[in-house]
């Protein structure tokens, strides 16, 4: 079963960017985005009009936040993707590798398959670069 949220790959970048990179007291703007994500503002512009209408960002005086929605999907994303890193390091690719090739597949995962992946690994408690995994089962 895929994610019920269709996301490209662009849109999860962004949305990765924005809820890692993003404070509440510093929110990034958009020629931010489009300077870290290496595109042009009006292809960055584009990307926040299509999260926008998804539900998963909003717009305030030039600011960029996520909604709670986002914030939910990002932290989905980003427990995916330590998870599938770890996978994928203990099978013998390097942490730098195998982090490359989680983000193919991160945000295309429903949560029962990485669940399911995650006791499999034994509940691991960090991924291959240390950082905190908490999947919640």
């Amino acid at each position: 079963m895929l994610n019920t949220i269709t996301l490209t790959r662009k849109e999860r970048d962004c949305i990765v960017l924005i809820g890692e990179r993003g404070t509440s007291d510093f929110p990034l703007r958009l020629i931010e985005v489009a300077n870290r994500m290496n595109v042009k503002p009006p292809t960055a512009l584009n990307l926040i009009k299509r999260l926008v209408a998804k539900g998963m960002l909003k717009r305030e005086r030039g600011m960029l936040r996520l909604t709670d929605k986002g914030k939910a999907e990002c932290s989905r994303i980003i427990e995916s993707h330590r998870v599938i890193e770890t996978m994928m390091a203990r099978y013998g690719l390097s942490a730098d590798e195998a982090c490359k090739l989680s983000c193919n597949l991160d945000f295309v995962m429903d949560e029962e398959s990485v669940n399911r992946i995650f006791t499999e690994l034994g509940k691991p408690k960090v991924c291959p670069h240390g950082k905190k995994i908490e999947v919640v089962q």
